[in-house]
C-alpha cells in the first residue's frame, strides 16, 4: 500500500493508494504538531506501507509528519521535488520555487484529463491560497496563477483598516450588501468567484483548443456552482502525488 501526503496551511491530507486505487483518504488540522502526530499515528494503525510521498507548503511541519510515518508505518515519505521525473516538460523560470502541491496538482491533471484527450488543462487549487496550473497540449507546464483565497482577503480586510471587522465567510443574499457585514461579504466572496471567472478566461484565451478545467480545493463547492468547471476531482493533489512515485520508483521506500 502506498501513502500520499498533502501538508497545506490548514490541514493535512492524506490517501492510501492499493494497486493504484485511492481506497481511504484522511484530513487532520495540522497546527497543533504533538496532537498531528497522534492522529498520524490512527490513521496508520495497522496499515502495511511499501511507498510514501508527501507535497508540503509548511516547511516547519515537515520534519513532523515524516517522523510519526516514519515511526508507526516504517516508511520515510519522500518529499516531491521539481527534478523528480515528471509527466511533462517544464517552462517555468523558477522550478526551485514552484510549490509541491501545484506540481503534484499539475501531474494529476495532465495524466488523468489532459493527455488522454491531447487537451491543455487548467487545473484550480482553491484553498487559502488559490492557484491554478497551466499545461499546454504537448504536456509542457507553462506556469500559473496565484491569488489569496477568501479567508487570506478577509484577513487583510481586517488586519489592514481600523473598524472592517472579520465576518463570517457566507454568501450574502444579495452583491449589493445592505450592511457592512454583507458589503464585506458580496466583496469577498463574489470578488473570489468573479476573479476565478477572469482569470480562467483570460488563460483559456491563450490556447487554439479548449482546455480542460480541473477543480479541487475547499472552496470548490462555492466555485462549481459558479464558474465553467469540467471536472471536481477533490482528491487531485493525492492522486498526483500518487502518480509522481510512479514515475520515480527510487524514492519513498523503506
Amino acid at each position: 500500500m502506498w501513502l500520499a501526503l498533502d501538508l497545506g496551511n490548514s490541514a493535512l491530507k492524506g490517501g492510501l493508494f492499493d494497486a493504484g486505487q485511492l481506497v481511504h483518504t484522511f484530513r487532520l488540522a495540522a497546527q497543533d504538531p504533538s496532537r498531528l502526530s497522534e492522529e498520524l499515528a490512527a490513521e496508520l494503525a495497522g496499515r502495511s506501507l511499501t511507498r510514501a510521498a508527501m507535497a508540503s507548503v509548511v516547511p516547519a511541519r515537515t520534519p513532523v509528519v515524516q517522523e510519526a510515518v516514519q515511526r508507526y508505518a516504517k516508511v520515510r515519505p519522500a518529499l516531491i521535488r521539481p527534478d523528480w521525473q515528471l509527466p511533462f516538460t517544464l517552462a517555468y523560470e523558477t522550478p526551485h520555487t514552484l510549490g509541491t502541491d501545484r506540481l503534484a496538482a499539475a501531474a494529476a491533471a495532465w495524466v488523468t484529463y489532459g493527455q488522454p484527450q491531447h487537451r491543455p488543462v487548467l487545473a484550480i487549487l482553491a484553498g487559502t491560497a488559490l492557484t491554478i496550473e497551466v499545461i499546454d497540449e504537448q504536456g509542457c507546464y507553462q506556469g500559473g496563477v496565484i491569488a489569496p483565497g477568501p479567508q487570506l482577503m478577509q484577513q487583510a480586510l481586517a488586519q489592514g483598516t481600523a473598524q472592517l471587522p472579520e465576518v463570517p465567510l457566507e454568501w450574502p443574499r444579495s452583491p449589493v450588501g445592505r450592511s457592512t457585514q454583507a458589503a464585506i461579504q458580496a466583496g469577498l466572496l463574489y470578488g473570489f468567484v468573479e476573479c476565478v471567472k477572469g482569470l480562467l478566461r483570460r488563460l483559456s484565451s491563450t490556447f487554439v483548443t479548449a482546455p480542460v478545467v480541473i477543480l479541487s480545493g475547499g472552496w470548490a463547492a462555492l466555485l462549481k456552482q459558479h464558474a465553467a468547471i469540467d471536472v471536481h476531482d477533490p482528491h487531485l493533489v493525492l492522486r498526483g502525488i500518487y502518480h509522481l512515485l510512479e514515475l520515480n520508483p527510487e524514492q519513498g521506500l523503506p
